[in-house]
């Protein structure tokens, strides 16, 4: 087993943490974590492929998304000094079966991803997809503003390395302002999260019963 795959496995085992951990610090230190392993995936596909592109991807996954993204989320937790994240949406809820869910999708997709895979990496490939998913389903079940900007993150972490398999010729300067969107969004998710902390006491999005309509 390669070290490109041994690093995906750790991401996608990382992710379903970031995913489930109710304490959101720690799945916030997970999330840097988790996108250090892509960004080290990064490094290893341009040594190995001689992808000098792929050596921007990294770095600016270090500087983006191991460093600053975490400390914006990590400065909304110490704000709202709330910790702990609510439940999930579905009263009667398995993590498991939200994994089996995701794990589904990335084994149906997976043949047909690689079948226009510039780099022709089944496992990292499956881990992108089921990354991916892991982010979707977050999004869907997860009540915590905290919990959902992660989730994003997530989200983008599988599209950035399923990206880097199928099309890293893409031009530079699109890959960056691809990898450096993330910012932007979670300042953007940062800034309200604060104002709904400010308006309803809590991360709770289900706490929002005005927005319903």
């Amino acid at each position: 087993m390669n070290t490109i795959t041994v690093a995906s496995i750790i991401m996608a085992g990382l992710s379903f943490l970031v995913f489930e951990t109710r304490k959101l610090k720690l799945a916030t230190y997970l999330y840097s974590l988790q996108t250090f392993a892509l960004a080290f995936i990064f490094l290893m596909l341009g040594l190995k492929y001689g992808i000098n592109s792929l050596f921007v991807w990294a770095a600016t996954a270090f500087v983006t998304k191991v460093v600053l993204v975490p400390w914006l989320i990590l400065r909304l937790i110490k704000k709202t000094e709330i910790t702990q994240e609510e439940g999930p949406f579905i009263g009667v809820y398995n993590p498991f079966l939200s994994l089996g869910m995701a794990l589904s999708v990335a084994l149906i997709l997976n043949p047909v991803f690689l079948e226009f895979s510039l780099i022709n990496l089944a496992i990292p490939l499956a881990v992108s997809i089921l990354v991916f998913m892991m982010g979707i389903l977050g999004m869907v079940f997860r009540k915590s503003v905290i919990k959902q900007i992660l989730s994003y993150c997530l989200f983008e972490n599988g599209a950035h390395l399923t990206l880097a398999l199928t099309a890293y010729n893409a031009p530079e300067t699109v890959e960056i302002g691809i990898m450096t969107d993330a910012i932007f969004a979670v300042v953007i998710m940062v800034a309200l999260g604060s104002r709904f902390f400010r308006f309803f006491g809590s991360l709770d999005t289900s706490q929002a019963k005005e927005l319903k309509g």
